[in-house]
């Protein structure tokens, strides 16, 4: 699992804040890793090669409600994320890219993605996007469950 996101800029970190929240909630079987990503782009590359299927958890300004969680899978990713103007989610297509270069491109790349409220300078999440959170974790689990992933749940909601 992939957290994408700046944690400095109000809801655009809550793809990072979501996949610790997963790894908190669930024990995570081996082989299923977790790489806070931040808005590091292409010096991601090492750290991805080698995967079969990649979750990715991001801010996704789509012009939905504030805090709806998206699902994004296969070549739509790469389309929805052109659209969008953050630095890290250019990013994110040419990680995509350079892998597929490499012959290392996932068979599976999922995005979880959230609406986000406000961008705007902020170390905390606007209330619609802390409120929809949960609703992004868990289907990012539901997403692990699909391809064959169990997860055990630490902690009861």
């Amino acid at each position: 699992m992939l957290g994408l996101g700046n944690l400095l800029m109000g809801d655009d970190g809550v793809g990072m804040i979501a996949v610790r929240e997963l790894a908190r909630r669930y024990e995570l079987p081996e082989g299923v890793d977790v790489l806070e990503g931040g808005t590091a782009g292409l010096t991601l590359l090492a750290h991805l090669e080698g995967y079969a299927s990649i979750l990715i958890a991001d801010c996704a300004a789509l012009g939905r409600t504030p805090g709806q969680a998206v699902r994004i899978d296969g070549s739509e990713v790469g389309a929805t994320f052109s659209r969008c103007l953050s630095p890290h989610e250019l990013g994110l297509n040419d990680l995509l890219g350079a892998l597929e270069l490499l012959g290392e491109r996932p068979e599976q790349v999922t995005v979880i993605g959230m609406e986000p409220g406000s961008l705007e300078m902020s170390l905390e999440l606007s209330d619609p996007v802390s409120q929809g959170l949960p609703a992004m974790v868990e289907a990012m689990a539901k997403e692990l469950h699909g391809w064959g992933i169990r997860l055990r749940r630490r902690i009861a909601d």
